[in-house]
C-alpha cells in the first residue's frame, strides 16, 4: 500500500543514525547541491544558493540501488550561512523511506562513513576539538565536502579518545573547554612521543598574549580566532597544510 512520511515521523527519525558521504541533489529541478549526510529523516545539503529557514522545497537524487531517483519534498529546518542547510523530508513516499533506509543501514554496515569514504579511505584525516557542536557542525561540513575525512571531539578528553583510535593528520583546537581544555590536551600530547609530531591549529575564542604565549609553547601552526574564522577561510588554510604534504 502507497503511503507518505509525515513531518512528525521526519522529526522523530532523527534519532537515527546519519550516513556521511557526498551525494548530488537537484533542488527545485534547477540548482545542484550535494547531500553531506542522510538520514530517513532528511539530508544536510551544501548548495551554492541557500534557501530561508521554513522554505519547503523539491528534491530529485539517486540512491544506486536500481530504482528511479527519489522525488520528495523538505522543509529548510535550518541553515549555516556559506555552509549548507539542514532538510527535513515530508510527503515521502513509504517505498522511497524504505529505500533510504535500506541504503543508510547497507552502506553504515560497510563502512561507518559510508560507500564514498569506504572509496577514499587514503583521505586525509582531522579531528575538530571544540565544546560547541554548532561550531564542530559548520567546520565539519565544509571540510567533508572538501573530501577530508572528519572527526569529533567535545573536550580534551575525549579528543585522546579518538586519537586512539585513529591518528589524525591534523587537529582543529578550541582552547577553553571543560573536562579537560586545549592547553591540557596539548601538554599531553606534546609529551606523548607516538603523537607529538601530529599538526595542530587553534581556532579559539580566547587569544589574549598570555594564552598564545602559553599555547606556542607547545608548537601549534596557526592561531585563529573562532568570532572570525569562516567555514570558507578555515578551509582554506587547511588546504594549505594538507598541500604541504605533496
Amino acid at each position: 500500500m502507497g503511503g507518505k512520511i509525515t513531518m512528525d515521523q521526519g522529526r522523530e527519525d532523527k534519532r537515527q543514525k546519519r550516513l556521511i558521504l557526498k551525494k548530488e541533489v537537484i533542488i527545485n529541478n534547477a540548482v545542484k547541491g550535494y547531500a553531506l549526510d542522510v538520514s530517513i529523516g532528511g539530508m544536510y545539503i551544501y548548495a551554492p544558493i541557500q534557501q530561508p529557514k521554513g522554505n519547503i522545497v523539491d528534491l530529485r537524487f539517486d540512491l544506486e540501488d536500481g530504482g528511479p531517483p527519489i522525488v520528495t519534498k523538505a522543509r529548510v529546518q535550518f541553515v549555516n550561512q556559506g555552509v549548507g542547510m539542514g532538510m527535513s523530508f515530508f510527503n515521502l513516499s513509504v517505498e522511497s523511506a524504505e529505500r533510504i533506509k535500506k541504503f543508510v543501514e547497507k552502506n553504515l554496515q560497510d563502512h561507518p562513513l559510508g560507500t564514498e569514504a569506504s572509496k577514499t579511505d587514503v583521505r586525509k584525516k582531522i579531528l575538530i576539538v571544540d565544546d560547541i557542536p554548532a561550531v564542530r557542525l559548520m567546520f565539519k561540513n565544509k571540510l567533508t565536502f572538501m573530501g577530508y575525512t572528519v572527526r569529533e571531539a567535545g573536550n580534551g578528553i575525549e579528543a585522546l579518545q579518538a586519537i586512539e583510535k585513529e591518528r589524525p593528520d591534523l587537529i582543529l583546537l578550541d582552547i577553553m573547554m571543560s573536562v579537560m581544555d586545549g592547553l591540557k590536551f596539548l601538554q599531553i600530547l606534546r609529551a606523548d612521543d607516538k603523537l607529538k609530531g601530529i599538526r595542530v591549529v587553534v581556532i579559539s575564542g580566547k587569544l589574549d598574549p598570555v594564552t598564545v604565549d602559553k599555547v606556542s609553547a607547545y608548537g601549534v601552526l596557526e592561531f585563529l580566532p573562532k568570532l572570525s574564522t569562516t567555514p570558507n577561510k578555515l578551509g582554506d588554510i587547511v588546504k594549505h597544510v594538507m598541500d604541504e604534504d605533496k
